[in-house]
């Protein structure tokens, strides 16, 4: 009897360390997931940023002052010297000149690319948490069960 019970707290100690060490892989999962989220959703706003600059572009001529920020939170003013061109990075090191609409619809298939990427690492990321949480709940579990034996055989 004593050997079963002996047994039996081996293998709950086993589980337990078993579930701390999967509830330690999900945790570090769920960082790079939520860091890469968060590289993402900048990227959207970046285009965001990007489409509506272009916009207001369309509505300015060659001649016209801009105000462009170049960073530090620095601005100059600038003369634009035309509006008929905007080059498009399209990765790799590669880059396009494209008229100001095919720049918009680029930029905006890239934003939604993005945006499902966005949508797939964000659902990804729920189901980790989630079964995290079911990890936590089978941890607390037999935490308290192991307690309580601990206390048995203690009195």
């Amino acid at each position: 009897m004593r050997e079963e019970v002996a047994e039996k707290k081996r293998e709950q100690q086993a589980e337990i360390q078993s579930l701390v060490l999967r509830l330690r892989q999900y945790q570090a999962q769920a960082e790079t997931a939520s860091q890469e989220l968060l590289f993402v959703r900048q990227a959207i706003g970046e285009h965001e940023k990007a489409i509506e600059t272009i916009k207001q572009l369309k509505k300015m001529q060659a001649g016209d002052e801009l105000i462009v920020p170049v960073g530090a939170n620095s601005l100059i003013y600038v003369t634009l010297s035309r509006t008929d061109k905007i080059i498009v990075q399209l990765g790799g090191g590669v880059s396009a000149e494209k008229d100001p609409d095919a720049s918009l619809e680029y930029l905006k298939q890239k934003r939604e690319e993005l945006e499902r990427s966005q949508r797939e690492m964000t659902e990804i990321l729920q189901r980790m948490e989630q079964e995290a949480q079911k990890l936590q709940a089978r941890l607390q579990e037999l935490t308290a069960i192991s307690q309580e034996g601990n206390g048995g055989t203690a009195e």
